[in-house]
This record gives structure tokens, sequence and C-alpha cells, in this order.
């Protein structure tokens, strides 16, 4: 069951990379939405909790909004559903880690949780001038709840989890600035669409399999 979930989640991923740059559509919505959908499932089924469950699924909403519409509307329900998952993520990941300990036991994570500070403001200062009105309190708000998910997820004695959260902000930041930064006809814009869904996806699986099936430590 789990290896026949799994591998309807990779294809539903691979599928919608190869149309990451199509219009919006049925088909298109469907592959990347069941993706996450079905990492959601697996998870469930792996014996993971409720609240990395709920985050996964409302991961494939989000993954909805974004992927059937480029509007403002779409934009921000896609923002609401992906800062409620960040929400669930820290929820899942702080009783689950060992504090500011953990994050000052390393180098790397160290230096990982002073560039996530450092992040959040950078991609800030230039997007507030370029966003509407009406984003611009929702964007800074989600940017400020994914920095919190990433140094959360930082005090996991878990790898995949880590580096699953990073990814997941590397993600996020390139897509704010294909959105809202990079000029339209700008040939590095198709590249970067990949890159998003590729460090998305990759980001979501490694938090689900570091979270669901095996203890944490790995």
């Amino acid at each position: 069951m789990e290896t026949a979930v799994l591998a309807a989640s990779w294809a539903n991923a691979i599928i919608f990379g190869f149309n990451v740059r199509k219009p919006p559509g049925l088909f298109r919505t469907i592959t990347k939405t069941a993706s996450t959908t079905l990492l959601s499932a697996l998870t469930y089924i792996r014996g993971g909790s409720l609240t990395l469950t709920g985050a996964l699924a409302l991961g494939s909403l989000g993954d909805a909004f974004l992927a059937w519409d480029e509007g403002d509307a779409a934009f921000l329900s896609g923002l609401g559903s992906f800062l409620a998952a960040h929400l669930l993520y820290i929820a899942e990941f702080l009783p689950a880690g060992n504090g500011r300990t953990q994050i000052e036991s390393e180098g790397w994570r160290k230096v990982l949780a002073g560039a996530m500070l450092l992040l959040g403001p950078a991609m800030n200062a230039p997007l507030i001038s370029r966003v509407g009105r009406v984003l611009r309190v929702p964007v800074m708000v989600y940017s400020a709840v994914i920095v919190c998910m990433t140094l959360a997820a930082l005090t996991i004695d878990n790898s995949r989890v880590v580096w699953g959260a990073i990814l997941f902000a590397m993600s996020d930041s390139i897509l704010a600035a294909d959105r809202f930064l990079v000029a339209k006809t700008s040939l590095f814009r198709p590249l970067m669409q990949y890159a998003v869904w590729a460090l998305y996806y990759s980001g979501q699986f490694l938090i689900a399999m570091g979270l669901s099936g095996s203890s944490i430590g790995h």
C-alpha cells in the first residue's frame, strides 16, 4: 500500500513537473494537487500524526489555488492555506525538537539559522514596494511564519526534516521573486518555475518521510 501511494505521488509530481509552465487547467491542477494529497495520505498510512497529515493536506489545498489561477484572490487563498500548513508544522516540530540546544550543537545548524533570520528581512525589503497594498501584510506575516517554521525544524535531530524545511523555504523565496521581482520577459523565469516545484515537492517529501513511519533521529 505504501509503495503504491508513494509511486502515485511521484508520478503525479513528475507529470506536473513537465507541465509547470502550461496554462491553468483541470489536468494540471489535479496532478499538482494529487502529488501532495498522496503524501498526506502516505503519512497517515505510515502512522504519522494528524498534525503532520493536516499540514500536508493544507499544502495540497494551497497547490490547488495556485495551480488553477494566478490572480491575487487565488494567491491570497493559497498563501492562507500554506500559512496554516506552516503553523501546523511548527506545532509538529517544536515538541519533537530539542530547542535552542539542538541548533547550537552543530555549526551548520547555526549557519542555517542565521541565514534564515536574514532571509526574511532580505526578501521583504524589495517585496513590500512591489506587491499590491492588499498583499503587503499577508506577505510579511507569511515570511515571518516560514522563518519560524524552518527554525523549529532546526531544533529536530533529523536531517531529512531540516533539509525538507530548508528546501520548502527556498521554494517560497524563488516563487516570490518570480512573481513579484523578476521581469516577465526574463530568461531566468522558466528555470525558476521548474526550481520552485522541484524544491517544494522535495521539501514536502523529506518532511513527510522524516516524521512518519520512523522515530526522530535519522
